[in-house]
């Protein structure tokens, strides 16, 4: 029954690698998401805009005159929108497994899908026929169905914005992680100890073998043509398992929270000892080398109030804490020796 929901998925795992990475690397994506009465909220399928006859004739010349197979999938999927069903958009409460309606829906669309063998196609009528067609040859087919579980994986939310939502909303994230364990744990019995062979017990094993694959490391690309539900299950999967750890990440912070503690905020001194240590007071000393004592007293002093954000009125304890720095500097150290300039602040604040 369903052998294609039965089916274990087998194929390249370049290419798979290749999609991961982009889903985990993407930028988040604006989606078009509407109303529905059976799924809520669901990723609507593209819009298709309307073509005039020289529009369509125009854009099957440029798709006739692509050589590469992928090319003519991103340009079908930009034009026409290759995903020709409204798939429900993430939940971790995965509502399709546990309530009915919700179940029937996705079959419906499995059910549609398999009914209608013209969905690799976009035809047009002017009196003339145009027709583009993706319909993937045997060497294509896990080109095309990788193509599509791209797309599913492009379209979720980024777990870690989507959790600090829900943390924001009143959610610990140590609830969320317990719930979605649970809900593991729940498909991991129904697998195990179910055998009726329904529709909803083989999505749950299409979903269960992207959650382990991408939970052990070891996605394997669909090998084959396989449909729109199969795909958007196994990237369901694979989705969640991210979702997890995710949670469990968000779990051991909240555990080990980072100390984000701002500096205690430095002092007169220190802020002088600092503009020392980066050599601005000896270049502000040279530069103004030249001046009488004192208009190179208020020059410094204006210059490092400035600086250190200081009040003018600081300027005479500024220069007190200069002389200091200078006379431990005269001890020996070449740099701090008193001559030329470093005298005049030792005469200006001693009156010699």
């Amino acid at each position: 029954m369903l052998p294609a929901l039965r089916a274990v998925y087998i194929g390249t795992a370049r290419d798979i690698i290749q999609i991961l990475n982009n889903f985990l690397t993407r930028k988040p994506v604006q989606k078009q998401v509407v109303s529905n009465v059976i799924f809520g909220k669901h990723i609507a399928s593209r819009n298709m805009p309307l073509y005039s006859e020289n529009q369509v004739r125009l854009l099957l010349d440029e798709f006739r005159g692509l050589k590469k197979y992928a090319e003519k999938l991103v340009f079908f999927d930009r034009h026409f929108g290759i995903i020709p069903f409204s798939f429900p958009e993430f939940d971790p409460k995965l509502p399709f497994f546990f309530q009915k309606n919700k179940t029937d829906a996705l079959a419906e669309i499995f059910k549609k899908e398999r009914n209608n063998p013209a969905l690799t196609e976009k035809k047009f009528s002017f009196g003339e026929t145009f027709v583009f067609s993706i319909r993937p040859a045997n060497s294509n087919s896990a080109v095309y169905s990788n193509y599509i579980l791209s797309c599913f994986l492009s379209r979720t939310p980024v777990c870690t914005e989507w959790i600090r939502q829900k943390m924001m909303a009143g959610n610990p994230v140590e609830v969320l992680l317990d719930e979605a364990n649970g809900i593991i744990n729940h498909l991991e019995y129904c697998l195990q100890h179910e055998y009726d062979k329904s529709f909803r017990l083989q999505c749950m094993s299409v979903f269960y073998k992207g959650f382990y694959d991408a939970f052990k490391n070891r996605v394997n690309g669909p090998g084959k043509k396989r449909k729109f539900t199969e795909l958007y299950l196994y990237a369901q999967g694979i989705i969640y398992a991210n979702y997890i750890s995710s949670l469990k990440a968000g779990f051991q912070n909240s555990l080990n929270p980072v100390d984000f503690q701002r500096p205690a905020p430095l002092d007169l001194s220190g802020k002088l000892d600092l503009l020392n240590e980066l050599g601005i007071i000896d270049f502000l000393k040279t530069r103004y080398a030249g001046m009488d004592s004192l208009s190179f007293e208020n020059k410094l002093a204006e210059i490092l109030c400035l600086i250190t954000g200081e009040y003018a009125e600081k300027k005479e304890s500024l220069l007190e804490i200069m002389s200091t720095m200078n006379r431990h500097n005269a001890g020996g150290s070449a740099k701090g020796s008193v001559n030329g300039v470093h005298s005049k602040i030792l005469r200006l604040t001693t009156g010699k």
